[in-house]
């Protein structure tokens, strides 16, 4: 089973991840003779309290991609009424230690958010934690994920 683990951060778990536009979206660049995108290495937190994950927008403006849709959102700033959020697909690649490849979406929703006035590039939520195990040590400000 793939891994990783690292130091808990200011910000939490912190796990890098790339993010590329969608498999499909590079096929049909591709196939109209145009260059994909340069994948981007971002730093998301890990959170548990994320049902999806987010990426910040200027990864997504940089990757080129247009809203596929919106999806409501609620969080504690929300009050009780969701926010509608721009959904966009991407490709999201996380490696594990020695290089291995530990999860891989080539089609993944997301929806955007500013993060990095914050020093982050997004979330990673449990859209993508739903396929891992993870151990939170706080007591040694360590965690650890497998997928």
């Amino acid at each position: 089973m793939p891994h990783l683990s690292g130091q808990v951060t200011p910000w939490g778990p912190l796990i890098h991840v790339i993010v590329s536009a969608s498999g499909p979206r590079v096929s049909a660049l591709t196939q109209a003779g145009q260059a994909a995108p340069q994948p981007v290495l971002a730093k998301l937190v890990v959170d548990t309290g994320a049902s999806l994950t987010a990426i910040d927008v200027s990864i997504l403006n940089q990757l080129g991609l247009s809203p596929t849709g919106k999806t409501p959102i609620h969080t504690p700033s929300t009050a009780g009424s969701p926010h509608q959020a721009n959904q966009y697909d991407v490709g999201l690649t996380i490696f594990g230690h020695n290089n291995s490849l530990a999860f891989i979406s080539v089609a993944l929703p997301v929806i955007d958010g500013s993060f990095r006035p914050q020093g982050i590039d997004g979330l990673l939520g449990r859209d993508v934690l739903a396929s891992s195990r993870m151990i939170y040590s706080g007591a040694d400000s360590w965690y650890g994920l497998s997928f």
